[in-house]
């Protein structure tokens, strides 16, 4: 019998989500409300600005997403997913059977690494098309040296491979979305904004998930990489 306390049998009476607009992970969590249908207000930080501002309204971590539940404060895109099953158990993001539960956890987590290598990728090509102290900051802030761009391409082959074969097996794309599928979606997504990196992904299912799932990203990243950090993306596609 369920304690007529259990916050899982009383939907969220005041959800504020604090973001900023153009963010991956801020994607992420719009999504799953969506899908939830929970109601939420849009509270908009200053990038740049927004570690401060978190800080100051009572979280401990300083990065977007964040979320704030009835006073329930949490950040980060798989804290969250795992918060709103627990406020509102259907729709799910995590299926009932444990083993297809392990294999979405799986793919969250490494969708999550993919959006640290999209956002350090951003924050790469953006240190070259603009010279704004703020995108100087964050591409500090995240790792976002040549050397880890170069890094992060080279391994976009194996990563968009998996996220295809999970989209053959039905752990993404099937007819009820999860975690994994609003994890990764946004991330491909923003990757066809890249023009370096967009041609060797849109015929990829890949490409037709994220624009399913998360809709078109309408920024445009003309190109800006050293031509050698494409091999592996050149190699991958004739190979395929």
């Amino acid at each position: 019998m369920t304690h007529p306390d259990d916050p899982s049998e009383r939907p969220p009476r005041d959800v504020k989500l604090y973001m900023f607009s153009g963010s991956n992970s801020v994607r992420t969590a719009e999504l799953m409300l969506h899908h939830k249908g929970i109601a939420y207000r849009e509270v908009i930080l200053r990038r740049g600005a927004h570690a401060a501002q978190l800080t100051a309204l009572g979280f401990s971590g300083t990065t977007v997403p964040a979320l704030e539940i009835d006073g329930r404060r949490v950040q980060r895109t798989r804290e969250i997913s795992r918060a709103l099953d627990l406020i509102k158990p259907e729709p799910r993001l995590f299926p009932v059977a444990i083993a297809d539960r392990v294999g979405v956890e799986d793919a969250e987590r490494r969708g999550e690494e993919l959006q640290d290598a999209v956002r350090r990728l951003f924050y790469c090509a953006m240190t070259r098309t603009r010279a704004h102290a703020i995108d100087q900051l964050a591409a500090r802030a995240h790792g976002a040296t040549d050397a880890a761009g170069c890094r992060d391409i080279a391994e976009l082959p194996a990563r968009l491979n998996q996220i295809d074969a999970w989209i053959e097996a039905g752990l993404l794309g099937g007819d009820e979305l999860n975690a994994a599928d609003f994890q990764i979606a946004p991330n491909i997504a923003w990757l066809l904004c890249f023009d370096d990196i967009a041609p060797f992904l849109q015929l990829r299912p890949a490409a037709d998930h994220a624009i399913r799932v998360s809709g078109k990203n309408r920024r445009h990243i003309p190109r800006v990489f050293a031509d050698e950090w494409l091999t592996p993306l050149r190699v991958d596609d004739i190979d395929a």
